[in-house]
């Protein structure tokens, strides 16, 4: 966004001296829209605007100066640790108010909405920023008034302030009056005639152009931008045009510009040459428009100007010190504000047909007094504005661009691609989200019968054929043809790519690596996602000569990861080879593509949202992509539609090549899947022997028995299954159930229908939230397995599970999002989630907060505690607004699972009656019935009085019956009758010694029992991680095992990966067999029990339950360790029986 900045015009008034204004009555004949649209809109406007414009406070540590003779100087501020905004960086400003001191006396909060104008002790621009050593770099306004050593403030450009004046500030209060009219056309099938109409433009275009509100729908490689640019020369013949040209940034709107220039060189050559045609802004690559003979479209901008600032950027990258690029940066910001930009009398010169601008400086231009007053009086400078990437352009910033044209709209983007980026909008209510994270192109759904308004170019010319299919079949219903000029093209590819694939998914589980490489892990400063094995992989790559030198392209999601290839390929000299984000590339192409998934699994970006990610990075290829993903990401839903249309691949080394061998791996061996995966079990007898004794014997290990359970298709039991069919009337509901009864089943199974009762509702919005993020792709699964199993025996009417209407959020996000609107953050209250939705609570009036979704499931609610439960309730719309228990809020609950300890709600005073709407699932279909009793028993014992009320209630169900065993108190269970082994306890003097055992016995299972290690669980308690990283790992590397410790995020496995994590990331999973190691750590700091946890832990066991200890002196950990060792006794004891003489 920093190539926007220049063009913020601080003088808000056009000189209209001896200028002639061009001015056009407004005619769109569009329908009207109604004053809740333009409420819901300024609202959600108004949020954006705070939330983007929010202050960051900061402690300087120290100062040093960086000083030269030509270019000034600039301070850099040691911030002592590493830095990181919530908000782009470029254009902010550090500054110290008088008044601030160290000791957090005043919130920010009070600072930014103060009514008086502190004083201020220093202040200057940020011109660069070190984030991983933080070091801020600032150009000081005051030389005299220098940075100083203690607290200070970070402000951001306010880049939505111009948009948030129109939609909300007293100015502004006539103009909004034409805004609903053009809200409701954003919102799509809006196309009424033109007012003046004209049979110009191209010839397929003609009719389109009819219309005052039209699309210009362009997929990749189709040239939209060429087919705007001819579109908007050839209509030049009509004299009663104006034309205003927008994109999103200074790039993108310089090939607008170029694309025009090169067409009206063909067919209107005279308004070249009278430099009528014009690009304006500082922001222009004046370069670029010198070397194609185009620089008469900047008169009126300084051309010696503009290219010192060309010249600046371009060597921008270059620079190794940020150092140089701090002043390079003051520099480029010092010839943006300097000199004469004509900019303010061209825009509304009416000599000038066609002006070319970014559309955050045409926006601007809304604040001069001589447009405001021009739109006031139903009049606009122009006749027609093209919305370039309007895709990327939100519907409140469109209807306010609208403003500036009289006669025509025309929206010229992609629905498929990248979307508008909002930061608030997840958490709005849905008839405010639709303003700011929908664009004009948002309702473009379908490729098929589309208006006439609506133009769809379907021929590409960038792509090869393969290429083609691959991006047409993921997310054009394969509509896309490719020109028969791209077909006949003769291909330069290497024939390293070209003799394997153009269209390869690089199998990273195929690598000879741990999985800790193939895993992403956090980037510098905790932030972002990189992947270690992604380095081996490009070297491999560039091992052959013809790739190192082809034209290429790195694309990663995540900006760490772009910034870190972006060094390798500096490193070896890479010059043909760029690196970024998916972001900064939409419009961009390359002969080669490397696309690194990095974490797949990631929670940033919706499903949605993913696929227009994908889609991006896919189609900038024109030659070849090779897709880098492990088969877990390849698993989710955004990709897994590729797998068919791409080349599973490895590169092997044969004596000193590499050469590319189709994956050998098999199918699911990576997993993060709800069923753990098909495993090949190994056997230590000699395979030529068959039909023998030793057959036999293999045939009845256990590893055996469990891989032939796999095969068999899960079945519903009838309580399942009567669930899963109930018919939901939009009303509340409670289902509670024994752990392994299958909660999740059936809120998946309600969730996919009422996705498919919604499906027609517009803005129709569904929320499913958890506690646990390891869930995230646990749920996902679930729902789309239960969308299919709901369109079994339907054939004609299978359709994807429409994501775009459903969110899968953890806890956190919602209340990091809510929390701001009540002056607060989620760093006041760390992990106490009912104590954050608490305070907001206090401060919100329930009456006033507008719902944020249709139907609300939420899952482990035991976890979330009354408030938090209280704060989501509150946000699911109520079809009658007298009626409470007209909301569709779907709550699944087990207090036994209540690893946080959070208090148990009252239903009745969040306003809900569950007489009659509550459920419970009695039986479990996990755990043998030794497991499960044995951890209720362990549970009772060690909970006290704190469970009696839940264990009292399965009493009187029969799901529980307290009994005797020999002498001692025995709690029998009767949900769960699946037979199976007794879990066993060891527990030793030293802590290496119980190491030592869980690695014999895992070794045992894995090779004598043939037990994969995908099927075994190791569940720690907190500090237990490192114990297990420093002793358990060696040992099992010892035969071919990886320990993978992994938590807060799905999981991902290799065939020899052995899964730990905590009870708490594995709560909603199951596993054939469960260790639990260092069982006499599952004790908090304080002192005090996690028995929940510890129940949690041991109910993920199906098979075989094994837990671990030491001999503790310490009075909570010898408590655990004796509660369950006399468990297990009792267990074990064979009960006596009494005979009745006679």
């Amino acid at each position: 966004m920093d190539d926007e900045l220049g063009d913020f015009d601080r003088d808000e008034t056009t000189d209209s001296a001896e200028l002639v204004a061009a001015r056009f009555s407004s005619d769109l004949g569009l329908p009207a829209g109604s004053d809740q649209q333009l409420r819901d809109a300024a609202a959600a406007m108004r949020q954006e605007f705070r939330d983007s414009s929010r202050w960051k406070r900061l402690t300087c540590r120290k100062v040093s100066v960086f000083a030269e003779r030509d270019r000034g100087m600039v301070y850099v501020v040691h911030i002592g640790k590493t830095v990181e905004f919530d908000w782009t960086w470029e254009g902010a400003t550090a500054f110290c108010p008088s008044s601030l001191d160290d000791d957090d006396d005043f919130s920010d909060q009070v600072y930014e909405e103060a009514d008086y104008e502190d004083a201020i002790v220093w202040s200057g621009e940020i011109v660069e920023v070190d984030e991983q050593h933080g070091c801020l770099f600032v150009a000081i306004d005051n030389p005299e008034a220098m940075p100083k050593v203690g607290a200070f403030f970070v402000r951001p450009f306010e880049f939505l302030s111009v948009l948030d004046a129109v939609y909300n500030g007293d100015a502004f209060n006539v103009v909004r009056e034409r805004l609903p009219a053009r809200l409701n056309a954003c919102e799509g099938g809006i196309h009424p005639n033109v007012s003046h109409a004209a049979m110009v433009g191209l010839s397929d275009l003609r009719s389109w152009w009819q219309h005052s509100w039209i699309v210009l729908w362009g997929p990749p490689g189709t040239g939209k931008t060429w087919t705007t640019g001819q579109q908007i020369a050839a209509v030049l013949s009509d004299a009663r045009e104006r034309i205003l040209v927008v994109s999103t940034t200074n790039k993108a709107t310089d090939a607008a510009a170029l694309s025009l220039g090169e067409a009206a060189r063909v067919v209107c050559p005279v308004e070249l040459e009278n430099e009528t045609l014009l690009r304006i802004g500082k922001g222009a690559s004046y370069q670029t428009f010198v070397t194609r003979q185009l620089d008469s479209m900047l008169a009126g901008t300084e051309s010696e100007v503009l290219s010192k600032i060309d010249g600046l950027a371009q060597q921008l990258p270059l620079f190794d010190s940020w150092e140089e690029k701090a002043f390079a940066r003051k520099q480029i910001g010092e010839l943006k504000t300097s000199g004469n930009d004509q900019s303010n009398r061209i825009f509304v010169d009416v000599d000038k047909r066609v002006v070319v601008a970014t559309a955050f400086k045409a926006m601007t231009f809304l604040k001069d007094d001589t447009i405001r007053e021009m739109v006031e009086n139903d009049e606009a400078p122009f006749t027609t504005i093209f919305i370039d990437e309007a895709g990327l352009i939100s519907r409140s910033a469109v209807a306010a661009l609208s403003l500036l044209a009289a006669r025509r709209v025309v929206l010229v983007g992609d629905s498929k691609q990248l979307a508008p980026i909002s930061r608030i909008s997840r958490v709005l209510p849905t008839r405010q989200q639709t303003w700011l994270a929908s664009s004009g192109l948002s309702h473009l759904e379908e490729t098929s019968e589309v208006p006439t308004a609506v133009h769809l170019l379907s021929e590409q010319r960038r792509m090869h054929p393969d290429v083609c299919r691959l991006v047409s079949s993921y997310q054009y219903n394969g509509i896309l043809t490719t020109a028969a000029e791209r077909t006949e093209q003769v291909s330069t590819l290497a024939p390293f790519l070209a003799n394997r694939s153009r269209t390869i998914w690089y199998v990273l589980d195929d690598e000879d690596c741990d999985l800790a490489a193939i895993r992403a892990s956090r980037g510098p400063g905790n932030r972002s996602w990189v992947r270690q094995i992604t380095k081996s992989v490009l070297q491999k790559l560039f091992s052959d000569a013809d790739i190192r030198r082809a034209n290429g392209m790195f694309i990663s999601p995540f900006k760490a990861q772009a910034n870190a290839v972006s060094e390798w390929l500096a490193e070896w000299g890479m010059d043909s080879w760029e690196s970024s984000t998916v972001h900064s590339q939409q419009g961009s192409e390359a002969d080669i593509v490397v696309f690194d998934t990095v974490n797949a699994g990631s929670h940033t970006w919706g499903v949605v949202e993913w696929k227009r990610l994908v889609n991006v990075a896919l189609s900038r290829a024109r030659e070849a992509v090779v897709l880098l993903s492990s088969r877990a990401e390849m698993d989710e839903p955004y990709l897994r539609p590729l797998k068919r249309y791409l080349t599973p691949s490895v590169l092997v080394k044969i004596a000193e090549n590499y050469e590319w061998q189709k994956s050998g791996a098999r199918a699911g061996a990576t997993s993060s899947m709800i069923a753990e995966p098909s495993a090949t079990y190994r056997s230590n007898r000699d395979s030529s022997n068959s039909n023998t004794e030793n057959d036999i014997r293999k045939t009845c290990r256990m590893g055996d028995q469990l891989n032939a359970r796999k095969g068999m298709k899960p079945l519903f039991s009838q309580e399942q299954q009567r669930l899963a069919n109930l018919e939901l009337d939009g009303k509340p509901r409670l289902v509670r159930g024994v752990a392994g009864s299958g909660k999740s089943v059936v809120l998946c199974s309600w969730l996919a229908k009422t996705a498919k009762r919604l499906m027609g509702t517009k803005d129709a919005r569904i929320w499913a939230v958890y506690a646990n993020r390891s869930l995230h792709k646990l749920l996902c699964d679930s729902i789309e397995s239960a969308w299919e199993r709901q369109s079994d025996g339907d054939l004609l009417n299978r359709s994807e599970f429409p994501w775009e209407k459903v969110e899968l959020l953890h806890i956190k996000d919602v209340l990091s999002w809510m929390l701001p609107s009540a002056q607060m953050t989620m760093d006041q209250f760390g992990f106490d989630y009912d104590r954050a939705a608490e305070e907001f609570l206090n401060r919100q009036d329930l009456a006033t907060l507008l719902p944020r979704c249709t139907a609300l499931f939420i899952d482990e609610a035991q976890d979330m505690g009354p408030s938090t439960l209280r704060l989501l309730l509150s946000l699911v719309e109520q079809s009658d607004d007298s009626d409470a228990n007209s909301r569709s809020a779907h709550i699944f609950y087990d207090n036994a699972q209540n690893v946080y300890n959070t208090k148990t709600p009252k239903w009745s005073e969040f306003g809900l009656n569950m007489r009659g709407r509550s459920t419970i699932m009695r039986e479990s279909f996990r755990a043998t019935r030794q497991i499960t009793e044995l951890a209720v028993n362990v549970l009772h014992r060690l909970s006290g009085d704190t469970g009696r009320h839940d264990q009292q209630e399965l009493i009187s169900l029969g799901l529980l019956k307290p009994t005797k065993r020999n002498g001692d108190d025995w709690i029998e269970t009767s949900f769960s009758q699946v037979e199976g082994p007794k879990p066993i306890l060891h527990c030793f003097d030293r802590r290496n010694d119980e190491m030592s055992a869980i690695a014999g016995h895992l070794r045992y299972l894995i090779e004598v029992d043939g037990i994969s290690a995908t099927d075994i669980s190791i569940l720690y308690n907190g500090g237990a991680g490192q114990i297990l990283e420093l002793q358990l790992a060696p040992k099992l590397a010892e035969f071919g095992i990886e320990l993978s410790l992994q938590k807060n995020r799905s999981f991902e496995r290799k065939a020899n990966t052995l899964l730990a994590t905590t009870p708490h990331s594995y709560k909603g999973y199951e596993s054939e067999v469960v260790v639990i190691p260092c069982v006499d750590l599952y004790v908090a700091p304080e002192g005090k029990l996690v028995a929940n946890g510890l129940y949690v832990a041991m109910t993920r066991a199906r098979s075989l339950l094994a837990m671990y200890g030491i001999n503790s002196g310490l009075d909570a950990s010898k408590r655990v360790t004796d509660t369950i060792a006399a468990c297990v006794a009792t267990q074990n004891t064979q009960p006596k029986v009494d005979r009745e003489s006679g």
